[in-house]
């Protein structure tokens, strides 16, 4: 298996919003191509405990190929992310010191022309983070109807033209290649709107069906409140996201957790009792700069969010 060719987004911002110490307990939860799992280990040491968890095996299969030596002196997990709580069990630890996680795609996962994630590739439509999950791309594109298919295609990718790129899809089925499925997207856009995108017209169409496939929101959220609950006090996690609805999802769980009194505006007198159990450290989003935007294209779109626990 090739060496990873994914370039870790925002190191430098997320190295320093980690703030780590040696001898620190860490979870790297989405361990892709291992960028931001060697600069943990060089931080926290030997004494420290650092679980990096993919529910990509392939990826866990790279790192390993890539850097064995690194690779036995840390906790390599096979699991989604939001199996956190049972992974830590597992491990038996209780608390950690900081949880980081990348939302975005590896670059290996979009080079890998079976997984169906570029639009470049004519390979397969299947899109599923974990191979062993029964659903793929081909299935929602294939066999769903029209309305659900724009459903999935509004709600996931924010695609004003989903009906329209519903409708295209299901009058060319089947449809077997990625890149025909760019293609009927492509089309199914008015011109005039395809000359002023500054992406290619399908981008938002296969993150939504990327989205669906892994039910990528549903775990995004118990990811989100299992981690919270486990950190220990002053533990921080970091959380880097690439499109709206994650970075949405991200904020308003932030921003729940750091509430006092949640009682409905017409209550008088508190009777919630609530209290918060994290801070936010980062009130507005944390961009990459126009160097690493210049390097890194794909960086463009990351943004960073924060919180302490209390």
């Amino acid at each position: 298996m090739e060496r990873t060719q994914h370039v870790p987004v925002m190191m430098n911002e997320v190295l320093d919003w980690m703030d780590m110490r040696p001898g620190m307990t860490v979870v790297d939860a989405t361990l892709g191509g291992g960028g931001y799992t060697k600069e943990i280990y060089e931080k926290i040491g030997p004494c420290g405990k650092l679980i990096a968890c993919d529910q990509d095996q392939r990826a866990i299969e790279r790192f390993t190929n890539s850097y064995p030596k690194l690779a036995q002196k840390i906790n390599l997990v096979h699991s989604n992310y939001s199996q956190i709580r049972k992974v830590l069990q597992e491990q038996d630890v209780t608390e950690v010191d900081v949880i980081v996680a990348d939302l975005g795609l590896s670059s290996d996962q979009l080079h890998e022309t079976d997984r169906g994630f570029s639009f470049a590739q004519n390979g397969p439509i299947d899109m599923r983070m974990d191979r062993e999950g029964s659903l793929t791309a081909s299935t929602i594109v294939n066999h769903y109807a029209e309305e659900e298919i724009a459903k999935i295609i509004f709600s996931y990718g924010d695609e004003k033209f989903a009906r329209r790129i519903a409708r295209a899809i299901c009058a060319k089925r089947p449809i077997t290649t990625g890149e025909v499925l760019a293609r009927v997207v492509s089309d199914a856009l008015p011109p005039a709107v395809r000359r002023t995108l500054k992406i290619h017209p399908a981008t938002k169409t296969f993150q939504a069906l990327r989205i669906a496939v892994n039910d990528e929101y549903r775990h995004l959220q118990i990811f989100l409140t299992e981690g919270i609950q486990v950190l220990r006090s002053s533990g921080r996690m970091v959380v880097v996201s690439f499109h709206s609805g994650e970075d949405r999802l991200v904020k308003n769980t932030f921003r729940a957790h750091a509430r006092g009194c949640i009682c409905a505006e017409d209550v008088p007198i508190c009777t919630c009792n609530h209290v918060p159990d994290v801070r936010v450290l980062t009130k507005k989003p944390i961009y990459p700069s126009e160097e690493e935007i210049q390097k890194n294209p794909r960086a463009r779109s990351a943004r960073l969010r924060a919180v302490e626990k209390i």
